[in-house]
């Protein structure tokens, strides 16, 4: 008896060993700033918390209806090699990414090829590092494909096309990088699958899931994500009250201690002093503070920073993209898609593949657009 409870917790402590390391290091920001933990709540963002919770509820109820295990049957009888089928599944979320964002985007495809991977005598993780790659690279395009496009954009001030004009060098310029990366990582090997049957799909929970899901979405843009998050934890427990606990809500405790952490590390005076020494009328300081702070505060942040101090809004939005790959934090979507897999070495294949990528990307734009 002890030496089960003894094993659940190690293997609990091993899945959840970054939040309990997020964890230890707002105690400790904390203590650095002399700041009580009853401040914690107001250093989260909790439009994304609504946001995150809604879509981890609702595509889990669209995959509990087994649609995505019925698509997996159907797109394994019509790709049989390995290359194709990555290039398909890595550029569908970077497509997706542009009109759905970047973390919807991921809520689609990954749950896919998980389902596609259960089908076949492979493991598919990297084909999922490669669809966080890709949501960063399809997401920039578009002002609404990201959470820091939609900020930029707003203090950008320009229409939608413009917008798309303005960031269509940069992003053919990561997907052409994308294409190559992928062509040299995946073979074109036969896929083995274990069986050819479609399985049933459960109608009702996929309808339910997806009009929610739908007006989740409309919901949050109109800014009233919050109460309609109710209505789904309503709808859910009355007609499907076992679908709540399948989520992998550990991934919304994350998300809360990731916020507390940027901001108390934002209120750091030694990254004050630091900003205070950078020469903001230089496109070079903007845009390499762009990708460089990415890769420790993640871009979201960076980009309100960024925005404060300089007016060149393109040259944030290009550094603050290119900045979404590299290291896991420089993305919340680096973090979604490497939490679908439970697997903690997958967050060291993770930045055996980004690092590379991000490095790539940031020499050439910055040589060739900048």
């Amino acid at each position: 008896m002890a030496n089960d409870l003894s094993s659940k917790l190690l293997y609990l402590l091993r899945k959840n060993a970054l939040t309990a390391l997020l964890f230890v290091a707002a105690l400790g920001l904390s203590a650095v700033h002399s700041q009580p933990i009853s401040v914690f709540p107001s250093l989260v963002d909790w439009n994304t918390i609504v946001t995150l919770s809604g879509l981890l509820l609702l595509t889990t109820g669209i995959k509990e209806s087994g649609l995505f295990s019925f698509l997996a049957y159907r797109i394994s009888r019509r790709i049989t090699n390995e290359r194709l089928l990555a290039l398909f599944l890595i550029f569908l979320a970077a497509v997706l990414s542009m009109f759905l964002t970047n973390d919807i985007a991921l809520f689609i495809v990954v749950p896919l090829t998980l389902n596609l991977q259960s089908i076949v005598d492979d493991d598919y993780s990297k084909i999922i590092i490669f669809e966080a790659i890709a949501v960063n690279v399809g997401s920039s395009l578009t002002p609404i494909g990201n959470p820091q496009n939609i900020f930029l954009w707003h203090q950008w001030d320009i229409s939608f096309p413009v917008f798309v004009k303005e960031m269509a060098p940069l992003v053919l310029l990561m997907a052409v990088c994308l294409l190559i990366m992928v062509l040299v990582s995946f073979s074109s090997k036969r896929i083995k699958v274990k069986n050819h049957q479609d399985g049933s799909v459960d109608k009702g929970l996929f309808i339910l899931s997806f009009i929610l899901l739908v007006s989740f979405i409309v919901a949050i843009e109109l800014g009233f994500g919050r109460y309609f998050l109710c209505i789904i934890f309503m709808a859910m427990l009355l007609i499907r009250k076992e679908v709540i606990l399948k989520p992998d809500w550990g991934l919304v405790l994350l998300f809360i201690l990731l916020f507390i952490d940027l901001n108390l590390i934002s209120e750091l005076k030694t990254a004050r002093h630091l900003l205070s020494m950078l020469d903001f009328s230089s496109a070079s300081t903007v845009f390499l503070s762009g990708a460089l702070f990415s890769q420790a505060i993640s871009n979201v942040p960076s980009a309100i920073i960024l925005a404060s101090h300089s007016g060149n809004i393109k040259l944030i939005a290009y550094g603050v993209n290119v900045g979404g790959n590299g290291f896991l934090i420089a993305s919340f979507a680096n973090l979604i898609a490497l939490r679908f897999t439970n697997k903690a070495y997958n967050y060291l294949s993770f930045h055996f593949y980004s690092i590379p990528y991000f490095i790539v990307t940031l020499v050439l734009s910055y040589y060739l657009l900048i």
